[in-house]
C-alpha cells in the first residue's frame, strides 16, 4: 500500500479540517481525493448541472445525517464532501473539464481577543455539544464546529479548493 492509501483512509474533510486550524494554506485539489471521493463529487456536481445550477450548497448533498453519530457519518463519502466543500462553485473550464471551486474557510469565524472570548468559545462549544439553539443538532460534530470558528480560518483566509473532475458529461446514471 502506497502513503497516499493510508492517507485516504482519513476522510478528506478531516484531513482538511486539521489542516486549517495548523495554518496550512496549499490548495485542496482532485490529487487529494481518492477515485472512490471524486465519483462520489461527480454525482453531486452532475445532479447540480442537470437542474442547471452552477454552484452546489448543502441541499444537493444526502440529507438526515445531522442526526447519525459522528462515527456514521465519517463513512460517509457524502457527508464527508458536504462537510469539506459545503457550497461550491462549478464551472466548465476551457478544456471542457468540470471544475469544483471553493474556500475552506468558517463564515462565523471569531478572533479570541480576552479571557470573555475564552469563557465565550467554551460555552459555544458546551451549548453546541448539549444541542441548545437552532444552530446544531448537539453531539461532537456540533462541538467540532462550534470550535472551529475560533480556530480555524476566517473568510477569505483558508486553502483554495480546486477541484477538476474531469471532462463534463450529462446523464441521469453518474
Amino acid at each position: 500500500m502506497a502513503l497516499k492509501d493510508y492517507i485516504n483512509i482519513i476522510p478528506p474533510n478531516v484531513r482538511q479540517f486539521t489542516y486549517d486550524i495548523f495554518g496550512g494554506k496549499k490548495d485542496f485539489t482532485e490529487a487529494d481525493l481518492s477515485p472512490e471521493y471524486k465519483a462520489e463529487l461527480k454525482g453531486i456536481v452532475n445532479n447540480a448541472l442537470l437542474k442547471g445550477k452552477d454552484t452546489i450548497g448543502y441541499e444537493d448533498y444526502d440529507s438526515g445525517t445531522i442526526y447519525n453519530s459522528l462515527l456514521k457519518n465519517l463513512f460517509s463519502k457524502n457527508y464527508n464532501l458536504k462537510t469539506l466543500i459545503g457550497g461550491g462553485k462549478i464551472e466548465i473550464n476551457e478544456n471542457g473539464e468540470i471544475m469544483v471551486t471553493d474556500k475552506f474557510d468558517y463564515n462565523d469565524s471569531k478572533d479570541i481577543k480576552s479571557l470573555s472570548d475564552v469563557k465565550e468559545m467554551f460555552s459555544g462549544i458546551i451549548s453546541a455539544f448539549q444541542g441548545e439553539g437552532d444552530k446544531y443538532a448537539g453531539g461532537v460534530y456540533s462541538a467540532i464546529r462550534e470550535a472551529a470558528k475560533y480556530v480555524g480560518s476566517a473568510p477569505g483566509e483558508g486553502s483554495d479548493l480546486k477541484i477538476n473532475l474531469g471532462k463534463k458529461k450529462f446523464s441521469k446514471d453518474v
